[in-house]
């Protein structure tokens, strides 16, 4: 990739920076190099997991939108079933988490709790956070090896279930979330005001789902915990466990507090999740996922413009804390 210079900004070598070698490089040249050198951009995507372009000239949504299509790792997939807050921007293209600033988003691989999960997830920052604000990162295939193996095997042999519910019109849930975005309604993880329409979406998903009173949804998925990436005979820990359960370390005391009492009625859950044969998880179990999760997690800086390509069973993420303003927007492929 003569074009290209390549380095690393972490000791984890992940991600792999890929900048021009050329300076005040046009947009069209940028999009030229990347398919020229595709081959080539895949195989690094592959062996590390990471790639970030940094100092392109990257200025808006649609070119981020040119640069994954020029990447041609798959078609856009919508955040169907997936209910983290945010805001579709144009087709396939999304803001990341709406969460609030002081919230950490802990590492996860996106929407690995459905079986039709994308294979690519991409960011590109279009303002830099103030202060933190990073998207962190970590190699699914250490994590994989850093969890304890008890706590594995548990996990490997029972399966997980999710549970999801979602509301449809409420004036309580509209005022919680206009106080802090945090329950999505049906409608915006489905992207359609029609039931029939969510059913097929379930179906086509393989979500399992039934109505509850005043017409909330409720959804499920059972999926296994760790999986084989399917171009590599590599173990992956591949699950959201730990962002499903609602407990004091994720939320903080007082946060957590208030949940179990506002969701203590069992049809307005957002989260839950279980073994697969409906029996617990020990929460202890859980603490020891995000201990292994944080020993991990790799942090960079963002600056303007930059673009991050994941593989997305090979890369986990997350999002840092932060202050000031901070714009980044995602997509996937599948």
């Amino acid at each position: 990739m003569d074009k290209f210079s390549t380095r690393f900004i972490t000791t984890e070598k992940m991600p792999l920076v890929v900048e021009p070698v050329k300076k005040n490089i046009q947009f069209n040249e940028f999009l030229d190099l990347i398919s020229t050198y595709n081959d080539s951009l895949k195989k690094n995507l592959l062996k590390y997991g990471a790639i970030l372009f940094r100092n392109f000239p990257v200025s808006d949504e649609n070119d981020f939108s040119s640069v994954i299509k020029g990447f041609g790792a798959g078609k856009f997939v919508d955040y169907i079933g997936g209910d983290s807050p945010r805001n579709k921007i144009k087709d396939g293209v999304y803001t990341s988490t709406e969460a609030p600033p002081s919230v950490k988003i802990p590492l996860h691989n996106e929407l690995s709790f459905v079986k039709y999960h994308p294979k690519h997830i991409y960011f590109y920052c279009h303002v830099p956070p103030q202060s933190n604000g990073e998207t962190i990162i970590a190699d699914s295939r250490k994590v994989f090896n850093s969890v304890d193996d008890r706590v594995k095997k548990r996990f490997m042999d029972k399966g997980l279930k999710y549970v999801s519910c979602y509301y449809y019109k409420s004036n309580v849930m509209q005022f919680i979330n206009n106080l802090q975005r945090c329950h999505k309604s049906w409608i915006d993880v489905f992207e359609t005001h029609d039931k029939d329409e969510v059913e097929k979406k379930c179906r086509e998903h393989e979500f399992d789902f039934k109505w509850n009173q005043n017409d909330w949804l409720q959804i499920s998925q059972t999926r296994p915990a760790a999986m084989h990436h399917p171009s590599l005979n590599e173990m992956v820990w591949f699950n959201q466990a730990h962002l499903y359960d609602f407990n004091p370390r994720l939320l903080g005391l007082w946060k957590y507090v208030g949940a179990k009492l506002f969701y203590i009625r069992k049809h307005m859950r957002l989260h839950e999740v279980y073994f697969a044969d409906g029996s617990p998880i020990p929460r202890e179990d859980l603490y020891h996922v995000l201990d292994v999760l944080d020993a991990n997690t790799i942090y960079f800086p963002w600056q303007k413009g930059d673009v991050l390509i994941l593989d997305n069973v090979l890369a986990m993420h997350g999002r840092a804390t932060f202050k000031g303003k901070r714009r980044i927007l995602t997509a996937m492929t599948d």
